[in-house]
């Protein structure tokens, strides 16, 4: 064991035959271990903390994928559970080095397998887009009169409209960006860290579009919003208005979220990086 890193339960320890437990990440919602096991493999522990029990509807998703597209839920025991090691490669690494084409290939791949058929039942436990949603409901309702009210209730009649006519709905992973797609195992490039959401797939590439962290110059860059648009609607089957829509709103429940947490418009920060591509975005889709 690693004697710097919190105890690994001793439950634990005997139930996955764990042999090594390096710990990776303490948050706030889970302490995260990249594990040894008994037969020399390694894979991902993640400890749910009591403000991180809202990532149990994304371990739902990860047993419901069984491993396509994903990384695959290998236990699970209370709040515990033991993950496939999808490896250390990031695509915000790969597209460094690799330029914006090539990520982008790496996801439409990737959300081709996410959304491709199962034949399990879907878990009835994800959280439906109307829920999720709920932070730019309240957040528009509540911000005092100004250029950011008139961008969030902007976000907010494109997301109720887009609510209302949900397609095709389905599990999804629901926050999909270039940090949370990893692969150098040999099993290619999967998924992590869902959140476990159920709506219509348009939604799954919205947050692709603020990413990746660092690229800010890129994000707002319109040829680059219209590029990604097409890429997504060929995939999906829909209208490239309605993944810009999409975008558009998740933009404005992402500046919600991140003031929750006591962010505010500073430049640089991810409030004001969404605020500007929703302010962007939104002549793309006839909002200006």
């Amino acid at each position: 064991m690693n004697r710097t890193a919190p105890a690994f339960p001793d439950d634990l320890l005997e139930r996955w035959g764990v042999r090594n437990a390096e710990l990776v990440a303490d948050t706030r919602s889970s302490g995260v271990y990249r594990v040894r096991l008994a037969d020399g493999s390694y894979a991902i522990a993640k400890l749910l903390k009591p403000s991180g029990l809202h990532e149990m509807p994304g371990m739902d998703f990860l047993a419901w994928r069984a491993g396509l597209g994903a990384a695959k839920l290998l236990d699970r025991h209370d709040t515990a559970c033991l993950l496939e090691d999808a490896g250390t490669l990031t695509l915000r690494q790969y597209r460094q080095s690799q330029g914006e084409a090539a990520a982008n290939a790496v996801i439409a791949d990737l959300v081709k397998n996410l959304h491709a058929p199962s034949p399990e039942k879907p878990p009835a436990g994800l959280v439906p887009l109307e829920r999720h949603f709920r932070s730019l409901f309240e957040g528009a309702a509540r911000t005092e009169v100004s250029e950011l009210s008139s961008v969030l209730r902007r976000c907010e009649k494109i997301a109720e409209a887009l609510l209302q006519a949900q397609t095709d709905i389905r599990p999804l992973h629901g926050d999909l960006h270039h940090d949370n797609i990893v692969g150098d195992t040999g099993r290619g490039w999967l998924a992590i860290d869902p959140q476990g959401l159920w709506g219509d797939p348009a939604y799954d590439v919205a947050n692709i579009f603020g990413n990746p962290d660092g690229a800010f110059a890129e994000i707002i860059e319109p040829a680059r919003i219209m590029t990604l648009a097409r890429l997504f609607s060929e995939i999906l089957g829909c209208s490239k208005e309605k993944i810009l829509r999409y975008a558009a709103a998740h933009a404005g429940l992402s500046v919600c979220w991140s003031m929750e947490n006591g962010d505010t418009l500073s430049r640089g920060g991810n409030a004001f990086e969404r605020f500007t591509f929703a302010k962007v975005v939104m002549p793309l889709v006839g909002e200006a």
